[in-house]
């Protein structure tokens, strides 16, 4: 399997995580690419030019992050990463949604700050802040995960991109439990390996 991604996405990350907690990497090949500069491979593979994308062994694609995950997840040896059903699953499904529109705010503010100066909207960044904002407090009050399942994954990886691209954000005082959790699970090899920086 190929997999293309970009090295700061945390789109991307998210399903690398997987990957090396399912000590899989040999079976997926990493491909680093930049799809702000229409890679020919990446628009063939999934025609939106979103990373992250991979290819399957039988040669077919599939797009986004959460696709993938779970495609990956089925077919990879090793212990699963989303319960097939029941409680589990659905807390690891919730805590993942949460964790996406914390990537998909914190995500829109970074590429509106990169617009140039007369064409960025102040009302837009203000927004996806707010958003931000919204989110930490709903995940703070949620019990920390206790396993490192796909939630706890994409949760991980939507915090890290939030000190990655908005350093300025101080998300851990009000945020004590989470921060302890993250803090935790930062240390995991899995994300060191995959740190964007």
């Amino acid at each position: 399997m190929k997999l293309y991604a970009a090295q700061t996405s945390p789109y991307a990350r998210k399903v690398r995580v997987l990957i090396a907690e399912k000590r899989a990497g040999a079976r997926v090949e990493l491909v680093l690419i930049d799809p702000w500069s229409d890679p020919a491979a990446l628009h063939q593979a999934v025609p939106s030019g979103k990373v992250p994308a991979l290819v399957t062994d039988e040669g077919w694609a599939l797009g986004e992050s959460w696709a993938i995950a779970d495609y990956l997840d089925s077919v990879l040896p090793g212990p699963r990463l989303l319960a097939p059903d029941g409680p589990e699953r659905w807390q690891a499904l919730r805590r993942s949604a949460l964790a996406q529109g914390l990537m998909d705010a914190v995500f829109a503010a970074v590429i509106e700050g990169r617009r140039p100066a007369g064409e960025r909207s102040p009302g837009w960044v203000e927004r996806q802040k707010a958003a931000i904002g919204r989110s930490l407090p709903v995940l703070e009050a949620m019990e920390p995960p206790a396993l490192f399942d796909l939630g706890a994954i994409s949760l991980a990886c939507a915090l890290d991109y939030l000190d990655f691209r908005h350093a300025d954000l101080d998300w851990r005082a009000g945020c004590p439990v989470l921060a302890t959790w993250f803090a935790a699970v930062d240390q995991r090899p899995s994300m060191r390996i995959t740190d964007p920086r």
